[in-house]
């Protein structure tokens, strides 16, 4: 079975489960670069601390990225200025010459700062060594630390810096998909 049709697949049924959980809320998260998409949506399931996220990344000459990833966060103190998940992401990776799939290690922050809340700090890292790569992917790391100012209590705008690279087996080098500064806006609901 080719890796698109997978990757297809498995989000349909990703997207099946998550409609039958009741979550607390949501986001839905846009950035955008010169010639990088990407949207993602995450959300808590109520009274859990399971963390449910789904992603899709389009870069116009380099290829796509989808994902989706469960994660545990600290729900013990909603009024926190720290939140974070640590977790997984299952990644397909979708180029001209290469396909294949990484499962991602890894977690995210955002911190607030307490002396005023409207601005903030936020990353993610996950790194996927060659026992949880397939295919054509021989290792795969994807991070993104962001500044943000909240315009609303429920959007926030967002500067950013995105470092997405992934080994193929056969090739020399890491080939570099959405790299470099992004912009973004991101819907609390």
């Amino acid at each position: 079975m080719k890796i698109t049709t997978l990757v297809r697949r498995a989000a349909i049924a990703a997207a099946c489960v998550v409609s039958t959980q009741t979550m607390a809320g949501g986001s839905l998260d846009i950035s955008l670069a010169d010639t990088t998409a990407r949207i993602g949506w995450d959300a808590t399931r109520m009274d859990t601390g399971l963390h449910l996220n789904l992603a899709a990344l389009h870069e116009s000459s380099q290829g796509d990225i989808v994902s989706g990833g469960v994660h545990v966060v600290d729900v013990r103190n909603p009024n926190s200025d720290l939140y974070i998940g640590v977790g997984a992401n299952a990644y397909g990776i979708i180029t001209d010459d290469y396909d294949g799939a990484a499962i991602g290690v890894g977690g995210f922050a955002r911190y607030n700062f307490p002396f005023n809340r409207n601005f903030g700090v936020s990353g993610h890292a996950y790194y996927a060594p060659p026992v949880i790569s397939f295919s054509d992917v021989s290792n795969f790391v994807d991070a993104d630390v962001r500044v943000h100012f909240n315009i609303l209590p429920t959007a926030h705008l967002y500067t950013g810096f995105r470092m997405t690279s992934v080994s193929f087996e056969d090739r020399s080098g890491r080939y570099k998909i959405g790299d470099g500064l992004h912009l973004g806006l991101k819907l609390n609901f």
